[in-house]
C-alpha cells in the first residue's frame, strides 16, 4: 500500500480528521485539498482521490469529469453527506468518472477496507503499465523491469542506453510521464530521496538533470529548466 498517496478534497474539518486518523494508523500518505489552484496531475506517484461533492471544486458532474481529466488519478471515489445528495445525483457523478460513492459519515474501518480492495484491483494493471513508459512521439521508451531506455537515432531506428544510474531513471520517467507539464523540484527531491529529500542540496538534481542531458544525447535538449518552478520534457523534437 505504500505505493499509493491518497489525495482527499473536502471542506469538512471533521471528515478530514477522522480519515487522516484512520490511513496515519495504515503507514498511508495522505495529502489534502481545498482549492482548484493547488490540485495538479500527479507526478511520481500513484494516486487514489477521495473528492467531495457539493464544495467549490466539484460542484457537478461536469467538475467532475474536468478533475478527473486533470489530475488522471488511479480511481477516484466521490462522497458526500447522506443528507446532501440524492441518489439521481450519486448516479450522475457516477457515470461522470467516479469509481465509487461513499458517504462521509461511513466508518473509517469499511472505508479502509474498501480502499485495500481498490488497491488490490489496481495493482496488477498500474503495475504493468509503469514498468514501461514512451514519450508521445515514442523516441523515449523507457523499460523499468530491464532498467533501460531506448532512444530514437533515425526513423524506425533506436539505440538502447543502459548506462542511466537508477536516480536518473526515476527522473527521467517523471517528465516522461507528465509531458510538455512542468515537475517541481520539490516532487523530484520528495520521490527520490523521500523523508530524507530536506538534508539533499538542491544543485545535486541539477547534477543528474546535467548528466541525463549528455546521455540522452540530441533528445536531452528536450528537458528544458524553468527557473524557479522545476523541468518539463517539451516532447518537441526540434528542441
Amino acid at each position: 500500500m505504500s505505493e499509493f498517496t491518497f489525495r482527499i478534497t473536502t471542506l469538512d474539518q471533521t471528515v478530514l480528521n477522522r480519515w487522516q486518523d484512520a490511513f496515519k494508523k495504515e503507514g498511508w500518505k495522505a495529502c489534502t485539498f481545498d482549492c482548484v489552484d493547488t490540485l495538479s496531475a500527479s507526478a511520481g506517484h500513484i494516486e487514489l482521490d477521495l473528492v467531495e461533492i457539493g464544495t467549490p471544486l466539484c460542484r457537478t458532474p461536469e467538475d467532475l469529469q474536468q478533475l478527473v481529466k486533470k489530475r488522471k488519478p488511479a480511481a477516484v471515489l466521490a462522497f458526500a453527506a447522506p443528507q446532501n445528495i440524492s441518489n439521481t445525483q450519486i448516479i450522475k457523478f457516477l457515470e461522470s468518472g467516479a469509481d465509487d460513492f461513499i458517504f462521509s459519515n461511513m466508518d473509517e474501518r469499511v472505508l479502509v477496507a474498501k480502499l485495500k480492495a481498490y488497491v488490490r484491483r489496481l495493482m496488477p494493471t498500474i503495475s504493468a503499465k509503469i514498468s514501461r513508459l514512451a514519450s508521445a512521439s515514442g523516441n523515449i521508451k523507457i523499460d523499468h523491469d530491464r532498467r533501460t531506455v531506448k532512444i530514437g537515432t533515425k526513423p524506425g531506428k533506436s539505440t538502447e542506453l543502459s548506462n542511466l544510474t537508477q536516480k536518473e531513471l526515476e527522473i527521467l520517467s517523471m517528465l516522461v510521464c507528465h509531458e510538455k507539464r512542468v515537475v517541481s523540484r520539490e516532487v523530484i527531491l520528495d520521490k527520490l530521496w523521500g523523508n530524507d529529500a530536506t538534508e539533499v542540496y538542491s544543485e545535486c538534481i541539477d547534477k543528474h538533470i546535467e548528466s541525463l542531458r549528455k546521455k540522452l544525447g540530441l533528445h536531452g535538449k528536450r528537458i528544458k529548466t524553468i527557473y524557479g518552478s522545476g523541468y518539463m520534457f517539451t516532447g518537441d523534437n526540434k528542441a
